[in-house]
Parts: structure tokens; C-alpha cells; sequence
């Protein structure tokens, strides 16, 4: 059979050589013209590592060993050109494929803008969080006009690392749906969901270790110490677990309507609801000691301190009561819409609305020092120590703030794919509970080699580690 002539690689007067047979066979082409025509160098070797190779449909059709060659196009092209001509490939697996053609290909696959790219386009960093990109390009200029601003800190992480770091997060089967309330200490996290349930949470290894059962509704809020779990549910009703066992050791009935956060002391409980009433506990007995009545709305939050409990309501107004006559101290009077949660110290009352703001009150006087505005939503969940006040929104973010000044030191976007229900935290770290992915956990300061299931180059927002639910919530009282 004649071959095409466009396919013959030898023109007319070119050698052959016989074969056994006595037919002729094509001498293998030469090849230094091709090295010469793709290097500067014309002394350049073509070894091992020269992407100048057969292709696979050479080496399937069997028998051209060194007619045609594939030129390694990335090796000729300036550094730029090549980063460019990577950052068209689509996700992680085609980057880290293109890496294993040749030592030039996985040089520029590691370039940071690259991976910036990918991280981007599947997450997005924490405003505070920046990293400076170690890049195979010149630096460009500096542009004073565009520079950052010096007080933002740069973290020397390479993206890829970063990368690599957010896919690899672990995940845990957690709860069947939407968290509403969390509580931890150095050594367990307690959450509560809509799935009904209480779960208990070893921190060292993320395990849940106990579930307990027992409400007909979703629990809506609990607290607990060595002795006991405290729970409110939709169900209207308030469960004491004993923390050792799981075992319901009484059920108290009073509330109209869902009970929507509970808080206790030594002797005490408080609980409030939709039904707009406070009510007070005797934490032994579980008898009914009294009804605070007074909002015009469904109170969401209360928060005790000494002899005090502050409550939030959605008549806009927060009110401070006087636990021992069940008598109105004073009223909070600023926010303009109605009120998603509270904290109180005993000397300072914060307060977060539907106004989108945080206010924070003199406890003593009942002022406003100051109002907080950064949320874009109904700033649902707060908690706070003595120099900083963390706030969740369902604008998906979680905000960090100045008690002194009221200035915004991070705000960590899309740390959730749905509304954040609850916020809390310690000296070092923030735990927070969503709508769809149940718990997360962040960093506040530097990571300590020790921790093993930490990221030791991450700093100040760092996820940590998420514990996911699976299913998609309809109804916040259900």
C-alpha cells in the first residue's frame, strides 16, 4: 500500500535502507534540526527529561520509534505564557496530572497564582487573611496607591499548601439536620438539633461519644455543667440530663410555646419562650418558683449573672430582672427591630438584633456605649469575654470584634454555607453551629506544634475542622 504523501516523512531522493527481505525500509529521520529549532542553545542535549517523545497513538498504531516527536511547547515558552497556559486547566486532579509530564511542567504547576485560582473558585478566605503568593514570576512594582493597608497581617502560606489543607479538613457523621445550640469546654462539645437529639463530642478526636434521645421536638438550646444537661425543645418543654449517664432525670412543663433558650446557677433555672414569659426553677426540685412577664413578643434569649437575668426579645427591648422578687430593673431601649440573642457579665449587657447591629450597654445605667454595624443580617448568636465579642449572622459570617473600642478585627466569610445559629468561644478558639454543616471550629491565635490536627502555619481564622449534618432545614420552630 502507498502511503499518503503528506505522511511520508521521506521527500524523493531521500536514503532507505534494506530489509531482510529485500524491501527497502525509511532510515529514522534526523532529528538535530528540530533540537536546534527549539532552543537558543544549539549545543543543547535532547536526555531524559526532554518532553520531545512519542505520542500515544504513535506507540498504538506500533513501529514509528523516532519518526515523530512531540515538542515540549511549556519548556520554549517564557515563565508567564506557561502559567497562563495552565491556569485553563479546571480543577486540582488536571493540575497535579500536568505536573507529572516533565520536571518544567510540575515547576510551573506549583506556582501560586494557580492555585490561588483553584482555592478561590471553591472558597473563599477570611477577609483578615491574606497570603503573600510564592510565585516563579518578578514582583511586580509596588503601587503605593494600591498598597495594602500595613495593619492587615500577611501570612506566608503557600496556597497550594492551603489548598491541600481545606480539601483534607475531616468530616464526621454528625447529626441528621440543622444544629441550634452548642456548648464546649477543654475537653467535650455538647450540640443540640433539630434531629432531636443531644450529642456529645470528644475534642481530641472529633468522635461523638453519646447520644440521648428523649424530646418530641427539636432542641433549641441547652446548657450543662459536671452535674447536668439543661435542654429546651420545641416541644415546650425543659429536660436535666444527668451528664454521666444520659439518663432524663426530670421534665419540666410551664411554657405555651417553644422554649427558646435556657441558662441555670447553682440553684436556679431560667427559661424563656415564644409564649413571651420568663420563667424561674427551682434547679433541684424542678418546681415552677415564678413567671416574669413584661415582653409584648416571644422572648429568644436570656443570660444570667448573680442574682440578675437579662432577657432579648422581639419587641425590640432588652430587660434586666431581679431574680430574688422577680421585679423589672431596667429596660435596654435602642435597637429597632426585634432581638435574636444577649450575653451578660455583670457589668456589660451586648445585645444583637435584627437590626443588623450589636449594641453594647453599660449593665449599672442601662446606656449604649457603643453600636457595632459590619452584619448585613439578622445578627443571630454573640457571645463575648472581657476583650473581645464574637458575633453569627445569617449573612454567613462570623465576626470578631473589640469590647473596648468596637472595631471589627476579622470577619470570616462563608465559614458556613447557611445561617449560623450559634457562636461560642475561649481564649484561643471559636466553635460555631449552622443551619446545614453542623459545627465548626476556628483559631484565634498561633497554632501549637503539639496539636496535631491542627495546621501549625495558620494563624488567625483558621478552620479548623468541621463536623457535618445532612439535612437542609425548612422551618426555624418546627
Amino acid at each position: 500500500m502507498t502511503p499518503h504523501p503528506s505522511l511520508n516523512p521521506h521527500p524523493s531522493g531521500a536514503s532507505r535502507t534494506p530489509s531482510a527481505g529485500g524491501s527497502e525500509q525509511q532510515s529514522p529521520p534526523k532529528i538535530e534540526h528540530l533540537r536546534l529549532s527549539i532552543s537558543n542553545d544549539p549545543n543543547r542535549n535532547v536526555d531524559d527529561n526532554d518532553e520531545i517523545c512519542m505520542s500515544a497513538t504513535d506507540s498504538a498504531f506500533g513501529g514509528v520509534d523516532e519518526d515523530l516527536f512531540r515538542v515540549d511547547f511549556l519548556k520554549e515558552l517564557p515563565d508567564e505564557i506557561a502559567v497562563h497556559v495552565l491556569s485553563f486547566l479546571p480543577d486540582r486532579e488536571a493540575l497535579l496530572l500536568a505536573a507529572q509530564v516533565s520536571s518544567r511542567w510540575a515547576l510551573i504547576s506549583r506556582d501560586d497564582s494557580l492555585w490561588r485560582r483553584l482555592f478561590l473558585a471553591r472558597w473563599q478566605l477570611p477577609t483578615p487573611f491574606r497570603t503573600e503568593p510564592h510565585s516563579i514570576l518578578p514582583k511586580p512594582q509596588s503601587n503605593p496607591s494600591l498598597d495594602r493597608p500595613s495593619h492587615l497581617p500577611i501570612q506566608q502560606v503557600p496556597w497550594k499548601s492551603l489548598y491541600i489543607y481545606r480539601q483534607n479538613l475531616p468530616s464526621y457523621t454528625g447529626h441528621d439536620d440543622a444544629v441550634y445550640c452548642i456548648q464546649f469546654d477543654p475537653y467535650w462539645i455538647v450540640s443540640g438539633s433539630r434531629d432531636r437529639s443531644i450529642k456529645i463530642w470528644d475534642h481530641r478526636d472529633q468522635s461523638c461519644t453519646r447520644e440521648t434521645r428523649g424530646h418530641s421536638g427539636s432542641v433549641l438550646c441547652l446548657q450543662y455543667d459536671d452535674r447536668q444537661i439543661v435542654t429546651g425543645s420545641s416541644d415546650s418543654t425543659i429536660r436535666i440530663w444527668d451528664a454521666a449517664t444520659g439518663a432524663c432525670t426530670a421534665i419540666l412543663r410551664g411554657h405555651a410555646n417553644p422554649v427558646l433558650d435556657v441558662r441555670f446557677n447553682r440553684n436556679l433555672i431560667v427559661s424563656c419562650s415564644k409564649d413571651c414569659t420568663i420563667k424561674v426553677w427551682n434547679r433541684t426540685t424542678g418546681a415552677l418558683i415564678r413567671s416574669l412577664d413584661g415582653h409584648h413578643a416571644a422572648v429568644n434569649a436570656v443570660h444570667m449573672h448573680g442574682d440578675h437575668v437579662v432577657s432579648a426579645s422581639g419587641d425590640c427591648i432588652v430587660k434586666m430582672w431581679d431574680l430574688a422578687t422577680g421585679a423589672l430593673v431596667r429596660d435596654f431601649v435602642g435597637h429597632t427591630r426585634g432581638l435574636a440573642c444577649v450575653q451578660f457579665d455583670g457589668k456589660l449587657v451586648v445585645s444583637g438584633s435584627n437590626d443588623k447591629t450589636i449594641r453594647v450597654w453599660n449593665a449599672a445605667t442601662g446606656a449604649c456605649l457603643r453600636v457595632l454595624e459590619g452584619h448585613t443580617e439578622l445578627v443571630r448568636t454573640l457571645c463575648f469575654d472581657g476583650k473581645r465579642i464574637v458575633s453569627g449572622s445569617y449573612d454567613l459570617t462570623i465576626k470578631v470584634w473589640d469590647i473596648e473600642t468596637g472595631a471589627m478585627l476579622h470577619s470570616l466569610e462563608r465559614v458556613h454555607t447557611s445561617w449560623i445559629f450559634h457562636v461560642q468561644m475561649d481564649a484561643s478558639k471559636i466553635i460555631s453551629a449552622s443551619q446545614v454543616i453542623s459545627m465548626a471550629c476556628f483559631l484565634f491565635g498561633d497554632v501549637d506544634e503539639s496539636s496535631t490536627h491542627f495546621f501549625p502555619e495558620l494563624q488567625s481564622g483558621t478552620l479548623v475542622t468541621t463536623f457535618p449534618t445532612q439535612a437542609i432545614f425548612d422551618s426555624f420552630y418546627s
